[in-house]
């Protein structure tokens, strides 16, 4: 009934409302690209670096390497793989804001998909992953190990590109919108969902429908989903609707878990959470060059008996100077998630995150998370050369509530100031990071983020610096299951 209603307000039967068209295959790109560089630079309508070379007609430097294209040629046309493997050193510096709480080590993610499509309108995907981590201090275990998992399992009737109705069921990624229901392709593991989605296309207007479980990954072994922890959402999208070459993404999540924490007067206590959020996003390009993207976010709901009333907001603007030399693209970025003002009022004021791309959503140390934040980004990307492209860019991070903690990616605390003795001042991070692409299906990369502490990161824990670099080398080929 609530979809039926949704439908109506759009006029129409309106697929996927998704950034990521080519994750309904089990891929982590756009039309055969990556999503390798920092998930979420600010204004691309994919979450990746600010543009990618991949739509370009000019040649790569170095011929193709891709085994199941060819393997696939072979086969019956019903049938095909995917093959993707990823290798990235990483080094923190500091980590967790602890002075000499230092690790490097390597990881190494495979991959490989089959697809099964004896017709048009019926698909059948399976995806096996193996994540491990090398040299890392212990202990090991996800994100970055997962070993010998199920990565994907579903069954989808219908095409979500082509047909005005298709489902899709078993386990798959979601990638709606990055910022609060997305796949986060940069762990090592990445995310899955156990769900149910229909996706419905008519002309310009689409909508996803959706019932989803989050897998939670286990280090060794085949994952599975924590009962009673779900979310379920629309997402609709009306291309062109408002302006010309823009998208407007209204779209509601509700998310119920079994235990929580709860605000009380005295001892700390759990109860059931029953959230809603409702939000929407508009983004578009004008004059071809100039990219912006605007999104609010409201929650509410309960915690056990506590309330929810919580709010977010991303928005910016880019413009890709394309006539100068290296098209210099200069971007700037605001972000806002509300935070808890009293730890006991009985009202839970801080801004949930949900199940984001974790990833350069607040530059690529990853070490904040979108709630009870407020951050300000400007930065440029250039390209040297026509497959490489150079990013450098500088953040500033306050507390939205100096009484509520500073959260992790994962909305997990870091630390926390009740008295709100400490002031707001976080820090700033300065990043520069680098992508070039051999040829269609193998690209390397690197990141170098560094974070200076600010007022309260340097009376809460003595302000260390925190640093991280990587380097990245990615072979994705999806053969014919793209």
């Amino acid at each position: 009934m609530a979809s039926l209603l949704v439908l109506g307000a759009f006029g129409a039967l309106p697929a996927a409302a998704q950034d990521d068209a080519t994750t309904q295959n089990g891929a982590s790109g756009y039309n055969g690209s990556y999503i390798t560089g920092p998930a979420s630079n600010p204004l691309s309508f994919l979450n990746g670096p600010a543009f990618r070379t991949t739509g370009q007609k000019t040649p790569y430097d170095f011929p193709d390497f891709a085994p199941m294209t060819a393997l696939d040629k072979q086969l019956p046309s019903w049938i095909g793989f995917g093959l993707e493997e990823r290798l990235r050193w990483e080094e923190t510096y500091n980590a967790s804001f602890k002075l000499h709480n230092d690790d490097g080590y390597l990881l190494n993610r495979a991959r490989l998909l089959m697809q099964i499509k004896p017709s048009s309108w019926l698909r059948i995907v399976g995806q096996v992953q193996d994540a491990r981590a090398w040299w890392q201090n212990p202990p090991l275990q996800p994100p970055n190990t997962n070993r010998l998992d199920i990565k994907l399992a579903y069954a989808e009737v219908g095409d979500p590109e082509h047909h005005w109705i298709s489902v899709r069921v078993g386990r798959q990624l979601i990638n709606y919108n990055n910022t609060i229901i997305a796949n986060s392709e940069w762990r090592d593991q990445g995310r899955s969902y156990d769900a149910v989605v229909t996706n419905l296309h008519f002309d310009r207007f689409r909508l996803g429908v959706f019932a989803a479980s989050a897998v939670v990954p286990l280090d060794e072994g085949i994952s599975h989903h924590q009962e009673g922890n779900n979310i379920y959402g629309m997402y609709g999208a009306a291309d062109s609707l408002v302006a010309p070459n823009s998208s407007f993404e209204p779209f509601v999540l509700w998310r119920v878990a079994p235990s929580v924490a709860v605000e009380t007067g005295g001892k700390a206590t759990t109860g059931h959470e029953s959230e809603q959020a409702y939000g929407v996003r508009f983004k578009g390009v004008v004059f071809n060059n100039l990219d912006y993207t605007a999104e609010g976010i409201r929650e509410a709901g309960s915690d056990g008996n506590n309330a929810i009333r919580a709010w977010g907001t991303t928005d910016g603007v880019a413009y890709r100077f394309s006539s100068m030399y290296w098209k210099p693209r200069v971007f700037t970025q605001y972000d806002y998630a509300s935070g808890d003002r009293n730890q006991h009022d009985g009202v839970h004021g801080a801004f949930d995150t949900m199940y984001p791309t974790a990833h350069d959503r607040f530059g690529i140390s990853d070490q904040f998370g979108w709630q009870n934040i407020e951050a300000v980004r400007a930065g440029v990307t250039i390209e040297p050369h026509r497959r490489w492209t150079v990013t450098g860019q500088w953040l500033d991070f306050w507390l939205a509530s100096a009484t509520d903690s500073l959260y992790n990616t994962s909305g997990g605390s870091i630390v926390r100031n009740t008295a709100g003795t400490a002031g707001k001042h976080v820090g700033q991070e300065a990043d520069v990071y680098t992508w070039y692409e051999l040829n269609r299906h193998v690209n390397v990369g690197f990141g170098f983020a560094h974070i200076f502490p600010g007022q309260y990161l340097t009376l809460m824990e003595k302000g260390p610096n925190y640093s991280y670099p990587y380097f990245a080398l990615n072979f994705k080929d999806a053969g014919k299951t793209h």
